[in-house]
């Protein structure tokens, strides 16, 4: 179970920590159109204090650079008289001329450690260094729990730039994954999402990426990745061009960093323009599997040997998983490449091949009763994740109709089914006849395999979406936030996806 928190406890530090990476992928090119490096160094200027830490390496122009990203509220508890600082956010953000992607590594907040401050010793979750000793503490801790990372600037945020942030920036279209709901838990705040591709807005959007009633801290590191994805695909430079001014100020008054300076600034920014039209890379921190419980608190362990395993994806000396049997893994060059071999689709291949098991009738009652919501076919996949019993027909746990408007008004049909795997992650498939949205404006790469042109959403070594368009709609499937399904599933799910009408052979 998760460990409890007061309702208001976790404030928006993780969002604004967000929109930070956001701007580290794309702001550059704005930067420099407009020629205000020394605005914004003047800006940054604005902020708290200035930080300083021997964990800190000088950065060489043109090298690859790290940033640690801290996202506080300033509000911890009071002890003996004391008040304590608050994080619950912490990403290493590496940006490498080397390389095709821009890696980030999230750090559990619930991670177990053991640290020296001022000759005490204490033992307890990751933020609890920076409740101790701030920032300097924090990156001292990363040093000594990931040796081997560099890091050359630190950026520490607080909640006071969350709303100035959000009103300029405005709204992120989302693929909700699930069904979303707490109007009764008051130890948690209020959420009412339903599952499909929307727009999130401020307040929703804050319940989204802060939401851990039901979920794990490696479920919601998830989803602040997924979101920040999915936000960096829709603030482009226009955005930067006509908002900088209120994203600047919004964020010059809430940041502490080590950053200072018109040099600084411009050595920056040349690294994150060479960066920013990459891919984010999401590295898995590894862990143990199980939690440990140390009086009452739930905490996450790992060993030396997968520590080792996340600085080496991190520093790309071990950057992508081995490719899974059946499945051809996209290039990065967002070339058309054009595949012939034996469908997946139902009656051509046997499911168990990839751990698959062959969609039941019990499946299609749902899905055929969201036919009259949209104007196109509602297809299925022929297979599914789990196994069908008499007592559980393993169905979808949601099947929705919606509708969506995009940036000028339009207004358009979906539908999204899901279904839950063992681990509480949901997958599903989705269409809706916006041909273009801004979750596959940049797809990784596209591959034509018997007909369909598929276009795959990465993270760079796992799928996280396969889309097609077909007549006048656009459908994809979509992994669970922990990625549970390999790239195999993911294709054979989107290879054998046809109307609900050609699924009665598999039932």
């Amino acid at each position: 179970m998760p460990e409890r928190r007061r309702r208001f406890g976790m404030l928006p530090r993780f969002f604004v920590g967000a929109i930070v990476i956001v701007l580290c992928t794309t702001a550059a090119g704005a930067a420099i159109a407009i020629g205000t490096i020394s605005q914004i160094a003047a800006d940054i200027a604005l902020g708290g204090k200035q930080i300083k830490s021997t964990a800190l390496t000088a950065a060489t122009a043109g090298a690859a650079q790290t940033i640690m990203v801290i996202g506080d509220d300033h509000s911890g508890p009071v002890i003996n008289g004391v008040k304590l600082l608050h994080a619950d956010t912490f990403m290493l953000i590496r940006m490498d001329p080397n390389h095709a992607q821009t890696s980030i590594l999230s750090i559990p907040r619930d991670l177990l450690i053991n640290f020296t401050y001022k000759g005490n010793t204490y033992s307890g979750k990751f933020n609890s260094a920076y409740a101790v000793g701030g920032p300097d503490l924090v990156l001292r801790v990363v040093k000594q729990t990931l040796p081997g990372i560099t890091i050359n600037d630190v950026v520490d945020f607080s909640f006071a730039s969350f709303i100035g942030v959000v009103d300029a920036i405005g709204c992120v279209y989302v693929d909700v994954d699930h069904r979303y709901l707490n109007n009764s838990d008051q130890t948690y705040s209020k959420i009412d999402l339903q599952p499909g591709y929307q727009k999130l807005c401020a307040g929703s959007a804050l319940s989204y990426v802060r939401y851990r009633h039901t979920d794990s801290d490696f479920v919601r590191v998830a989803r602040q990745q997924d979101f920040i994805r999915q936000a960096k695909e829709q603030l482009g430079l226009f955005d930067l061009l006509t908002k900088y001014d209120q994203i600047a100020k919004a964020l010059g008054r809430a940041i502490d960093t080590n950053i200072r300076g018109d040099k600084a600034i411009a050595d920056l920014l040349n690294l994150i323009a060479f960066s920013g039209s990459r891919p984010i890379r999401h590295v898995t921190f590894q862990t143990n599997s199980q939690l440990t419980v140390i009086n009452g608190s739930d905490y996450v362990t790992s060993s030396p040997a997968l520590i080792t395993q996340s600085i080496d994806n991190f520093l790309y000396q071990n950057p992508t998983a081995p490719t899974p049997a059946g499945a051809t893994t996209p290039s990065r060059s967002h070339a058309t490449h054009t595949v012939h071999h034996h469908h997946a689709g139902a009656g051509s291949v046997s499911p168990s091949a990839h751990d698959l098991f062959a969609l039941t009738a019990a499946n299609q009652p749902a899905a055929l009763q969201l036919a009259p919501s949209v104007p196109f076919p509602v297809l299925l996949p022929a297979f599914e994740t789990g196994e069908a019993t008499a007592n559980d027909p393993s169905g979808p746990n949601d099947a929705r109709a919606y509708t969506i408007t995009d940036e000028s008004g339009h207004v358009y049909q979906g539908y999204r089914v899901d279904w839950q795997q063992n681990t509480g992650g949901y997958y599903g498939i989705e269409a809706t006849n916006w041909l273009n949205p801004p979750l596959f404006a940049n797809p990784s790469a596209t591959l034509s395999i018997n007909g369909r042109t598929y276009m795959f959403i990465d993270d760079g070594s796992h799928w996280h979406d396969i889309g097609w368009r077909s007549g006048n709609a656009l459908y994809w499937v979509s992994n669970t936030l922990l990625e549970d399904l390999t790239n195999a599933q993911m294709l054979a799910l989107a290879e054998s996806a046809q109307p609900i009408a050609g699924l009665g052979a598999t039932g």
